[in-house]
């Protein structure tokens, strides 16, 4: 089990299959005063591989924040898919 600093559990609400995806989430969660940080199986600086759940990394969040992390989580990337699909649109006119 991973503590965060004042010794309360952290659980997964995340899984990123790069170190930067990784940390954009973690910054991101941060600015909401969410303390994050990345767990992974494997440094990735030395084996940089993502086969079979080998180089996933979990992003962790005290557990008292995790439903609130998640949803955080769930709006950014609604509104990364919908700006995509905006600069899409855009780019067809």
């Amino acid at each position: 089990m991973i503590l965060d600093s004042d010794g309360r559990p952290m659980i997964a609400v995340h899984t990123c299959w790069n170190d930067a995806e990784a940390e954009i989430v973690i910054g991101f969660l941060r600015v909401h005063d969410i303390e994050a940080r990345a767990n992974s199986e494997i440094p990735h600086s030395i084996l940089p591989l993502t086969t079979d759940g080998l180089g996933e990394i979990q992003v962790l969040v005290r557990e008292e924040d995790a439903a609130l992390a998640r949803e955080i989580i769930r709006q950014r990337a609604e509104s990364a898919a919908s700006e995509g699909a905006s600069e899409d649109s855009s780019r067809q006119e």
